[in-house]
């Protein structure tokens, strides 16, 4: 029986101290891998020292990147979710696991047919944090090289499938071509992972929250770990930013604009708050064309987070630091904040505040000294009777 070509196995390790040693493993499954034939796989393993297990030690955030600065795969403990938004790859798992499970965490990504453009170096990243407070960074490569397929491998390759049409008993392969029809809205999204990254009917890329009750939210901000930075211009906000790998991103006011203009739509803000959950729900939320600054639009509140949006912010156009469009009559509440909002003078919330301050509030639940540690604001259009 003839037999694909082996496959080598490349280990790249990296030992790096929080309170002793602790392991970022980064494999692949060959460091030559034949164009169309041979599966790529890569998959990066954090082991937790014994000593670190007992200072409650945890991984945060892993990560793989190619050379190119493309980001293949992430997980976080805030994403429990390994995602990928990358085209090619065919699959991605990943687990964190507390120190106090003695598993490792990982993170696999699969490319069932890769080409040649998948050659080159490899990145991964962890950052882990323990109980005394300490973060640390692991890191390590992997090269990987995707050459052509020669003739001879491939008469190899349809040998192997003759050989398993044969022992199968199978006379036929059918192929099926069908092209799934794209979602109009979130609310046509149904899986079984709590946030998935879907492109609509329109083109627009976008996360969708399938859970949170009923789901079909579309997720136009979201912070969970200041790994971007929200201190930003109007184009950028305009056109949007962040990552949806890393878990953090603004879809941008144009493309807010766009959806809210063309149906009616719901809002919810997720918030955190020493360690307990809140949310606002308005009834109605919009915001209009850039020629109106985006100015808000809101309807009624209700939730258990406070309405910090209404008094202040409905009806008030949206300003950054390099285009002041609040109402205040002595300097720009975008900078005097660091942050993006729809501010009057200046404001009762401030969810596109600097990371790690005290800006990021909520007044209702924070005032304005302390912040929350998770938002997330997302949208879902009003089903019609």
């Amino acid at each position: 029986m003839a037999s694909l070509p082996l496959r080598l196995v490349l280990l790249v390790s990296m030992a790096t101290l929080i309170r002793s040693s602790s392991w970022l493993n980064f494999t692949g499954n060959s460091e030559t891998i034949r164009e169309l034939i041979q599966p790529l796989k890569l998959t990066r393993t954090f082991q937790i020292s014994k000593n670190d297990s007992e200072n409650d030690s945890q991984v945060l955030f892993m990560s793989i990147y190619h050379e190119t600065k493309r980001v293949i795969a992430s997980i976080s403990k805030y994403q429990p979710v390994a995602t990928s938004l990358y085209p090619s790859v065919t699959k991605v798992q990943g687990q964190i696991y507390h120190s106090n499970e003695s598993k490792d965490s990982y993170l696999q990504v699969t490319w069932t047919h890769p080409k040649l453009s998948e050659s080159g170096k490899y990145f991964c990243l962890a950052h882990a944090w323990n109980s005394t407070s300490q973060n640390s960074v692991f890191d390590a490569d992997i090269t990987v090289n995707v050459i052509k397929s020669s003739t001879d491998d491939l008469a190899v390759a349809l040998s192997y499938i003759q050989d398993r049409l044969d022992k199968d008993g199978v006379d036929s392969i059918q192929i099926s071509r069908a092209s799934p029809t794209l979602p109009e809205s979130c609310r046509d999204v149904i899986s079984s992972e709590d946030r998935v990254v879907v492109t609509l009917a329109s083109g627009l890329k976008v996360m969708c929250d399938t859970k949170t009750d009923g789901g079909g939210w579309i997720i136009f901000q979201r912070r969970i770990n200041g790994y971007v930075d929200f201190y930003r211009g109007w184009k950028e906000y305009r056109d949007g930013f962040g990552d949806y790998d890393i878990g953090e991103f603004y879809l941008g006011n144009e493309n807010i604009f766009k959806l809210t203009s063309s149906k009616k739509y719901d809002l919810r803000i997720d918030l955190e708050f020493n360690n307990t959950k809140y949310f606002a729900f308005y009834t109605r939320f919009e915001i209009l064309g850039e020629q109106d600054y985006y100015k808000l639009q809101i309807g009624g509140y209700s939730g258990n987070a406070g309405d910090a949006l209404t008094n202040i912010h409905n009806d008030k156009f949206f300003s950054t630091y390099d285009k002041d469009n609040d109402l205040g009559t002595s300097g720009s509440c975008a900078v005097t904040h660091k942050g993006a909002w729809w501010y009057r003078d200046c404001y009762d919330s401030n969810l596109n505040g600097k990371w790690g301050s005290d800006r990021i509030n909520w007044s209702k639940l924070t005032g304005i000294t302390k912040s929350v540690t998770f938002r997330g604001m997302k949208i879902r259009e009003i089903e019609l009777n």
